[in-house]
């Protein structure tokens, strides 16, 4: 574990330049948390560089700190900017996992990539009438997003531009190659983050793919589901001309054939006002304070909430193992659909880590048929 202060962090880097000597991370994960004298009626840890009486009892904690529970490699440059550490997320620390399930073939795809030495890129993917839809965003989303970042340093710009950018390339391909195929109707959902300097977050999503980022111990989710039930989208679809009709299920429809109101693909109903241009949200990351956020595909959150996710994952030591256990329990919990997840790690993870004991079943849920908003 390891826990800083600002003002230590800041003083700590330059004596070492000063020395002649170049900053070893390792060294720094190595700094000990040491008790304050007798003098305090309770040992507060203390940074052990605290000199003097007002300096005795001031905890790290409270400067803004993250836990190095997966032995994440510090930013210098960036911790030297902003005043405290901030740790590198490494692609292999990453988990991801995607699962069949009680489908024939698996739509879902994911991907996670490092685009430049601080910028990475995370995304699931799920298709439907096929996976032409989710396969091609997937494989051309990278090549997107390093045009328009050419262009512009704004990624909520780069992200807008790059969904548009696909959904016409991928409209293209279909009327050539698949006009008369089965693959002509494919589209996908689509949530794809980029990392900036381990900090700048932003999200940019269609469908109802799903992220959730761990703040506190608590859920917080940074997209919307876009479902013809929202009042909004619903508004919206049918000021294009489209319709919102229920079918047997009560499930509701746009045209009576689509669950959802955004989307890649899904050439014939964009006229129906079933659009490509992605809901962007953006997130500063708090590494003292953000355990991780996981993306899953709807086959896990049509059986799993917010709160149980975040439970779940905070059951495991690493983050390959939380992508599998989380796919893995949206089938005991009678997912039959796809289940995809990838679980990105930030600072504070495993501060908030839970038993085994404290993951949910419920036997009567498998029956209730209810899906989790």
């Amino acid at each position: 574990m390891l826990l800083v202060g600002r003002s230590s962090f800041i003083a700590y880097v330059p004596r070492l330049w000063a020395k002649g000597r170049s900053f070893d991370p390792s060294s720094w994960r190595s700094w000990r948390l040491v008790s304050t004298g007798p003098s305090l009626s309770h040992k507060a840890l203390t940074d052990p560089e605290n000199i003097g009486e007002r300096q005795q009892g001031v905890n790290f904690d409270t400067l803004g700190s993250w836990n190095n529970r997966l032995e994440l490699p510090i930013l210098v440059e960036e911790s030297i900017k902003r005043g405290k550490p901030i740790p590198q997320i490494p692609l292999h620390k990453v988990g991801c996992a995607s699962l069949l399930g009680r489908r024939k073939n698996n739509e879902d795809r994911l991907i996670k990539t490092q685009l430049s030495d601080n910028l990475l890129l995370f995304g699931v993917f799920d298709g439907h009438c096929g996976d032409l839809a989710s396969e091609f965003t997937c494989v051309s989303i990278s090549d997107h997003i390093n045009f328009w970042l050419q262009k512009t340093q704004d990624l909520k710009e780069v992200l807008t531009h790059s969904f548009t950018d696909i959904n016409n390339a991928l409209t293209r391909h279909l009327r050539y190659y698949h006009m008369n195929g089965d693959f002509f109707n494919s589209g996908t959902t689509a949530t794809v983050c980029l990392l900036r300097d381990s900090t700048e977050l932003v999200v940019a999503h269609v469908g109802d793919s799903r992220a959730v980022l761990c703040r506190g111990g608590k859920a917080i989710r940074m997209t919307t589901d876009h479902h013809p039930d929202d009042r909004d989208e619903a508004i919206r679809v049918k000021e294009a001309g489209g319709t919102v009709v229920a079918d047997s299920l009560g499930r509701c429809l746009v045209n009576g054939r689509l669950t959802m109101t955004r989307s890649i693909g899904d050439v014939e109903l964009k006229a129906a006002g079933v659009t490509a241009i992605p809901e962007v949200t953006c997130r500063e990351i708090k590494h003292g304070k953000d355990a991780f956020m996981v993306l899953i595909t709807d086959g896990i959150s049509f059986v799993m909430n917010d709160q149980e996710l975040v439970d779940i994952v905070s059951c495991c030591e690493v983050p390959s193992e939380a992508a599998i256990l989380i796919t893995d329990q949206a089938l005991q919990f009678g997912s039959d659909d796809n289940a995809t997840a990838v679980v990105v790690p930030f600072g504070a993870w495993g501060k908030y880590q839970r038993s085994t004991a404290s993951i949910p079943y419920s036997l009567g849920r498998n029956f209730s048929g209810s899906r989790y908003r």
